[in-house]
């Protein structure tokens, strides 16, 4: 019965692909490198940027890193030494090498993904952790004033 439901659910996939194609047919680099691009341009353009603004942007290239870090360690690989030697091909020009998780290596697999879906994908995770940062200052605002709660007497026998 599972493979059946990997069978259908592939197959859902490989519609979807299909459709969305007919509305944006542009392809991004797969396995990691997309993200990876994105997370050092933003590094860089972080370092040009002034105050607390360089901090953030530079951390939230940072935190890009996570997509490739995570498919190399799910494949068993040393996620530090994949993303070293991805940013070691994206500097030399290959930009479009990622995560081979057969081989264990990085190299141009010729995997692509829909630009739109990237897009897509980066938009949702950007708001659910602005949501969650909003949420975060809500907690810990100064509790408002107001008037003091009478005092409780104190119980009968001491």
């Amino acid at each position: 019965m599972n493979i059946m439901e990997d069978v259908e659910r592939a197959i859902e996939d490989g519609v979807n692909v299909v459709k969305s194609m007919t509305k944006d047919a542009r392809f991004v680099p797969g396995a990691g490198a997309a993200e990876l691009l994105l997370a050092d341009a933003l590094q860089q353009y972080g370092e040009a940027q002034p105050g607390l603004d360089q901090y953030a942007i530079q951390k939230f290239g940072l935190s890009l890193e996570v997509v490739p870090r995570t498919l190399a360690e799910n494949s068993g690989l040393d996620a530090t030494n994949i993303v070293a030697q991805m940013y070691a091909a994206h500097k030399a020009g290959s930009t479009s090498v990622g995560i081979d998780i057969v081989e264990g290596t990085t190299k141009d697999c010729g995997v692509l993904d829909l630009l739109v879906t990237k897009k897509e994908a980066l938009k949702l995770a950007t708001d659910a952790a602005v949501t969650v940062l909003r949420v975060d200052q809500i907690i810990m605002a100064k509790q408002a004033g107001g008037p003091k709660a009478p005092a409780q007497p104190a119980p009968y026998g001491d």
